[in-house]
C-alpha cells in the first residue's frame, strides 16, 4: 500500500519506466500546483545507474524549508533581483518564483526517508514479478499489451535484461500499438546494461519515425548523458544525435515555443540549455565557435517574444556560462571561508589564475549536489575539489547567515570525501560566473575556463574533466 500510494502521487512513473535508469530529470512544470509543493516536494530519480543513495531526514528538511522560504520570504532571488528584474505579468512572475522548486525538485537524491522505503518496496516486488513473469509467460503470450507491460515492470524494477527480451519480443510484433513508447523504454534498458551505443540507436529510431516530442526529447537528453565522453565512436553518435535535435529545437525556440507532454512540459529554457550542451559539445570537439548554431542561439535570446518571459534570464544567463568557456578568469583570486567550526585550512583567497583549479557551485535545494561533487572528486584526481556557494544563493535576500543554514550546511558537508573542501564565497563573485543551474562545475587552467556548466548527469562530469586536459575553443 505504501508504495502504491507512493507512485500514485509521483505522476504515474511505472507508465514510461521513469525509475528505471538513473539520471537527472529534465522535466520542469511551470504552473505546479501550490498544493502539491506541499503533499510532493521531492521528485525522484536515482543519481546512478542501479543505485539508490538513502538521504538522511535533514537534507529532506533542510530543503524543503528552504524551498519555501525561497516561496514565502524572500521576493528577489539571486537572479529575479528587484533591480535587475523586468516587469513581468502575474503568470510570468509566477513561473519565475516556481523555479528554484521545480529545479529542486527535479534533481536527483531528492527523497524523504518514507519516499525512499516505498520506491524500495516498490522495485522489490516488480523485480519479483518481472522474474516469475519472465518464466511463465504462456498465459499473456499472445496479449501485446500485456508483453510492453512486462517490459515496464521489469524495467522498473532494474532488471535490464529481462526488460529487453520483453521490449524486443514487443517491437517484433506487427505494428505495435505502443511502439514509440517501446523504445523509449528499450533505450533505457541499454543504458541499464552498460550499452549506449545500442540506446544510441533506438533514439536514432525514434528520431526517424515520429514527429519529436517530450518523451523523445527527455530519451535523447538521457542518451547523451550516459553517452558523451566515454570514447570516440560514441561520441561522434552523440553529435549526431544532437544534430538531430538541434534541427528540431533551434525552430521550435525561434518560434517561441516549448514541449508540452503526457508526463511533464520541458520549459523553452530546459530546452535551450540542452540545445547549448550540443552546442559546446560541438564547439569543443572542432573548435570552431562561430558556427551558425551558436549564432542562432544568440538570436533566440533577442527575440521579441521572450522578452518580458520567465524564461528569458535563465537563458540570458545559460548563453552567458557557456560563453565563458575559453576565456580569461572574470576574477583572479576568489575570496571564501570555510564554515565555523570546519578544520579545512583554507587560504581567504583562492587563486585562479594559475594551475588547475575545479569547482562545483551547489545550494543546499539541490540535493543531487553532492552525489555529483563526489563523482567529481573521484573522477579529477586533484589534490582538492572546491564545493562553492554563497548564503543569498541558498536563501535569497541578504548575503549574511543564518542560524539554520550554517547547521544545515555543517551537515551536508558531512556527505562529501574529504578532499573536497566547502568554501562560502561572496554572491557577487558567484555571479561573476553566470551559475543559474545547480550544481554547475568550473574548471580553471592557467587562468583560463576550460569547463562552466551544469553537472546534469555523468556525461557533464566526464567532459569537466576532461576539459583540463584538452582546454576549449574560444567563443
Amino acid at each position: 500500500m505504501i508504495a502504491g500510494n507512493y507512485l500514485e502521487q509521483k505522476s504515474h512513473p511505472e507508465e514510461d519506466g521513469f525509475f528505471a535508469f538513473g539520471g537527472i530529470s529534465r522535466e520542469v512544470v511551470g504552473t505546479a500546483m501550490l498544493s502539491r509543493m506541499f503533499v510532493d516536494a521531492s521528485y525522484l530519480e536515482s543519481g546512478r545507474r542501479g543505485e539508490f543513495i538513502l538521504p538522511s531526514r535533514w537534507r529532506t528538511v533542510c530543503a524543503t524549508c528552504v524551498v519555501l522560504l525561497l516561496w514565502f520570504i524572500c521576493p528577489s532571488s539571486r537572479l529575479w533581483s528587484q533591480e535587475a528584474a523586468p516587469r513581468l505579468s502575474p503568470s510570468q512572475a509566477y513561473r519565475a518564483a516556481l523555479a528554484p522548486f521545480n529545479q529542486a525538485r527535479g534533481e536527483s537524491d531528492d527523497l524523504t526517508e518514507a519516499d525512499t522505503l516505498a520506491l524500495k518496496l516498490g522495485m522489490r516486488d516488480a523485480a519479483r514479478s518481472c522474474e516469475v513473469l519472465s518464466a511463465d509467460q504462456q498465459s499473456f503470450a499472445k496479449d501485446a499489451a500485456e508483453v510492453l507491460a512486462l517490459g515496464k515492470i521489469c524495467l522498473f524494477g532494474q532488471q535490464f535484461e529481462q526488460a529487453r527480451v520483453a521490449l524486443v519480443e514487443y517491437l517484433a510484433r506487427p505494428e505495435p500499438a505502443e511502439r514509440e513508447a517501446a523504445l523509449s523504454l528499450l533505450a533505457r534498458a541499454f543504458l541499464g546494461l552498460g550499452e549506449p551505443g545500442s540506446a544510441l540507436s533506438q533514439v536514432l529510431s525514434l528520431f526517424r519515425d515520429y514527429p519529436y516530442d517530450a518523451q523523445i526529447h527527455l530519451t535523447s537528453e538521457k542518451v547523451i548523458g550516459a553517452s558523451q565522453g566515454l570514447d570516440a565512436e560514441l561520441n561522434q553518435q552523440t553529435a549526431e544525435i544532437c544534430d538531430k535535435q538541434e534541427a528540431f529545437l533551434l525552430p521550435l525556440l525561434a518560434s517561441g515555443k516549448f514541449l508540452p507532454g503526457k508526463d511533464g512540459d520541458v520549459s523553452a529554457s530546459t530546452l535551450y540549455a540542452d540545445a547549448l550542451r550540443c552546442a559546446t559539445l560541438e564547439r569543443d570537439a572542432d573548435g570552431s565557435p562561430a558556427n551558425d548554431t551558436w549564432v542562432k542561439l544568440r538570436e533566440i535570446v533577442r527575440l521579441p517574444v521572450w522578452q518580458n518571459t520567465a524564461e528569458l534570464l535563465p537563458m540570458e544567463e545559460a548563453l552567458a556560462q557557456a560563453e565563458m568557456v575559453g576565456r580569461p578568469t572574470p576574477l583572479r583570486v576568489l575570496h571564501g571561508h570555510p564554515l565555523k567550526g570546519s578544520a579545512a585550512k583554507v587560504a581567504p583567497a583562492l587563486p585562479l589564475a594559475h594551475g588547475r583549479v575545479f569547482l562545483v557551485p551547489f545550494t543546499v535545494w539541490s540535493p543531487g549536489a553532492a552525489a555529483q561533487i563526489r563523482n567529481v572528486a573521484l573522477s579529477a584526481h586533484e589534490p582538492a575539489v572546491y564545493a562553492v556557494t554563497s548564503w543569498t544563493a541558498n536563501a535569497g535576500g541578504e548575503d549574511t547567515a543564518s542560524p539554520q543554514m550554517v547547521a544545515a550546511l555543517g551537515k551536508w558537508r558531512l556527505s562529501l570525501p574529504a578532499h573536497v573542501l566547502l568554501l562560502i564565497v561572496p554572491d557577487a563573485e558567484l555571479r561573476a560566473f553566470h551559475v543559474g543551474q545547480y550544481p554547475a562545475g568550473i574548471v580553471f587552467r592557467d587562468g583560463y575556463l576550460t569547463f562552466n556548466a551544469p553537472l546534469v548527469d555523468a556525461g557533464a562530469v566526464r567532459v569537466m574533466v576532461h576539459s583540463v586536459l584538452t582546454g576549449a575553443a574560444k567563443p
